[in-house]
């Protein structure tokens, strides 16, 4: 064991270092008791003026002969353990051949563990895993594969912190381009364990060596369970007996009545509750018709199926599609002959019941609370004045029928039912209800008052232009248009200019009596 300071210029910074260094050499080169206590006090003092600490490692191990156990090889090596991790001084530890078992880890306590590209660190050599786990040497490529010694293996295991290259065939080929390398990887790992105050750097130490062995290979797998262990109870679900199941329909058909002749609200809580029960009961009789009648691993393969189709957003194929079908028909041909087929129907047939029972009371509470906004919109004020006001006018008139009604009381009337239809739909949508409005029967009658309103105006239009006819301007003009026809000659243009234009004065008459303001208006 040589060790000694140094002086090693960072060129990065240019500044001055010093470094504590231990290196082995010769025994085969592998370390006796004495080297390691060597080593030791070295390491004191190099903490006691706070040098930092380099270790260079290669050997294969500690020297294992009967002297070297007499001494205590175990203990100093133990010691030595103990000791780096409480030196407060950056420590770097470089393996430049190989590094084997506690021989190595006794200098090899480091805050960062650099390597030689083609270095190796391992627990034992290839040759003693091979020995002991395959029992012949032979083996030992097999045992270094597994035990993942090279400097790559050992980064991705997060053993190793870095790796120094080396020149091509090795880095006795190239001693002194190694070294450089070697130094500058030093001055590089420095730099950065040096800006650590000294609480840090233990932590950091400390923890290098706790994440080791800290990884996972594959999925993990669950520990298997013991034979001897109790098997977890399945939980079964409590099923309600038909006696039960018609005592509880019973009341509640009793509280709907009794909801009926008070005029309140059906007990819908109780109903929803009903139904959730017989539904979950029907499924529960569904499942051991299924697996008494064996369609209960092909079921699950299907929803297996389905769900997979599901989870991707993809359409669902044919052939999919096709056995679902051929299960569901298989399902329903041989439903009856399960044993519980008879419970099943019961249950089925009740929650039918219930479900239209449930229904037939929406529909009641949902009439009431119609005709109650009805009843609100009719006790208005003004509606009920305008329908007293038509009332009285409709009596007074003295019509059996709506076509016997004067134009007027027509028109009024139809105003208020389209105002009173309008307040209506804005209260059925007041109550979430989707309004569609649908043409009425009494679609004829609106067209028959139409018609008769039309036959009125022709009638009016019709007495006007004759009254125009009539007149006596226009029965002068027309009595001159017949002598000047009758003094025209033919081919005569002067005389037919003349009565073309006493026409046109005619037509232009009538026009301007048929275009009056009060027919325009009608």
């Amino acid at each position: 064991m040589v060790g000694g300071t140094c002086l090693l210029v960072n060129k990065r910074v240019e500044i001055l270092k010093r470094i504590f260094s231990v290196t082995l050499e010769c025994q085969h080169p592998m370390g006796n008791t004495y080297s390691y206590r060597k080593a030791l006090r070295m390491m004191y003092y190099a903490d006691h003026h706070g040098f930092p600490i380099v270790t260079f490692i290669d050997t294969p191990g500690a020297y294992a002969d009967l002297k070297s156990e007499e001494l205590g090889q175990g203990e100093a090596i133990a010691h030595n353990l103990r000791t780096m991790f409480g030196l407060k001084v950056p420590i770097v530890s470089i393996v430049i051949g190989e590094g084997g078992s506690g021989g190595a880890l006794a200098i090899g306590c480091a805050n960062k563990l650099l390597m030689l590209e083609n270095a190796v660190f391992y627990v034992a050599s290839p040759e003693a895993c091979a020995a002991i786990l395959w029992k012949s040497a032979k083996a030992s490529p097999k045992a270094a594969e597994k035990l993942r010694i090279t400097a790559p293996e050992l980064c991705k295991l997060q053993i190793c912190d870095g790796i120094i290259p080396e020149p091509p065939g090795g880095a006795h080929a190239g001693a002194t381009w190694t070294s450089q390398q070697i130094k500058a990887a030093i001055n590089e790992t420095m730099d950065e364990l040096t800006a650590m105050d000294t609480e840090e750097l233990l932590k950091h130490r400390m923890h290098k060596f706790r994440k080791l062995g800290g990884f996972q290979e594959g999925v993990p797998i669950d520990p298997k369970k013991k034979v001897n262990m109790k098997k977890k109870e399945e939980q079964t679900v409590p099923r309600s007996s038909k006696a039960e199941l018609e005592g509880e329909i019973e009341n509640l058909k009793q509280q709907i009545l009794k909801a009926k002749e008070s005029s309140t609200k059906p007990p819908e809580v109780a109903l929803k509750y009903m139904i959730e029960k017989l539904k979950e009961e029907a499924y529960h009789e569904y499942s051991e018709a299924i697996r008494a009648m064996g369609l209960k691993d092909r079921l699950e393969m299907l929803r297996e199926e389905v769900s997979k189709v599901n989870s991707n957003d993809r359409l669902m194929n044919p052939v999919l599609m096709d056995k679902i079908e051929k299960l569901k028909h298989e399902l329903n041909q041989s439903l009856s002959a399960a044993p519980n087929y008879t419970i099943l129907k019961y249950k089925l047939d009740m929650l039918k019941e219930v479900s239209t029972a449930k229904s037939l009371s929406k529909a009641a509470t949902m009439k009431q609370e119609v005709n109650k906004k009805l009843s609100e919109i009719m006790g208005r004020p003004e509606i009920k004045e305008k329908l007293e006001a038509l009332e009285a006018e409709i009596q007074s008139s003295g019509s059996s029928s709506f076509i016997d009604l004067d134009e007027g009381v027509k028109d009024k009337i139809l105003k208020l039912k389209s105002e009173i239809e309008l307040e209506m739909i804005s209260a059925l949508e007041s109550l979430s209800l989707e309004v569609v409005v649908v043409k009425s029967n009494a679609n004829p009658t609106s067209l028959s008052v139409f018609k008769n309103k039309v036959d009125n105006l022709n009638e009016e239009i019709n007495k006007t232009i004759e009254e125009v006819v009539n007149s006596s301007e226009l029965k002068n003009m027309m009595e001159l248009l017949k002598l000047k026809k009758a003094k025209a000659e033919a081919g005569d243009v002067e005389w037919e200019s003349k009565i073309e234009a006493l026409q046109q004065q005619i037509k232009q008459r009538i026009s301007e009596v048929i275009s009056s303001s009060e027919l325009k208006g009608k």
